[in-house]
């Protein structure tokens, strides 16, 4: 099979996909999950975090768009720089995509938090902003500081990972407790 082939397929699964299901807005209560958990949420994203695994970031990144306290802020920022040095070390095998990733759920959650959760956030975000422009993706610097705030799930493989990853009792689509994450 010759590169343009294989290129071309992958641009037309890459349509395909997002024309069959684009889950990307603009508009916060669109994203907004009821009943989440975020402090069980932030206990998976840690555990996935330990993990090191090509996707560890992603449960940061599922919660991007909801609503944090300034505690849970703080909790976030310490996971980002207990992290982002090993998930930038690893930048070569991931294409970037972690980083990318874990800058862009900086980037919402200070953009779309309250004054005590950009104050939670600073630093992290002020170390996201330096880290973004290193990337050679201009994809991600758009996620991080278009005018447009990216919000959701982006599509089908972002949708499944955020039920399988956040906690929001009584709502079955998605974990009911830490306890059922399995890693």
């Amino acid at each position: 099979m010759s590169t343009v082939s294989t290129i071309t397929k992958i641009i037309l699964l890459a349509l395909v996909s997002t024309a069959s299901g684009c889950f990307m807005y603009h508009e916060r209560e669109k994203v907004l999950i009821p009943g989440i958990d975020i402090d069980q949420s932030l206990r998976v994203a840690e555990l996935e975090l330990a993990e090191n695994q090509f996707s560890s970031v992603l449960t940061l990144w599922a919660m991007r768009d909801q609503v944090l306290t300034a505690d849970q802020a703080s909790k976030v920022s310490a996971l980002y720089f207990k992290y982002i040095d090993r998930v930038a070390s690893e930048q070569q095998k991931s294409g970037s995509f972690s980083v990318w990733h874990l800058t862009w759920a900086i980037s919402n959650m200070y953009r779309l938090g309250s004054p005590e959760v950009r104050e939670a956030l600073d630093d992290a975000y002020r170390d996201a902003a330096v880290r973004v422009e290193q990337l050679d993706r201009r994809i991600a610097r758009k996620h991080f500081d278009s005018e447009k705030i990216y919000m959701g799930d982006v599509h089908w493989g972002g949708r499944a990972y955020a039920k399988s990853h956040l906690v929001v009792p009584g709502n079955e689509d998605y974990l009911q407790s830490v306890t059922e994450y399995e890693p």
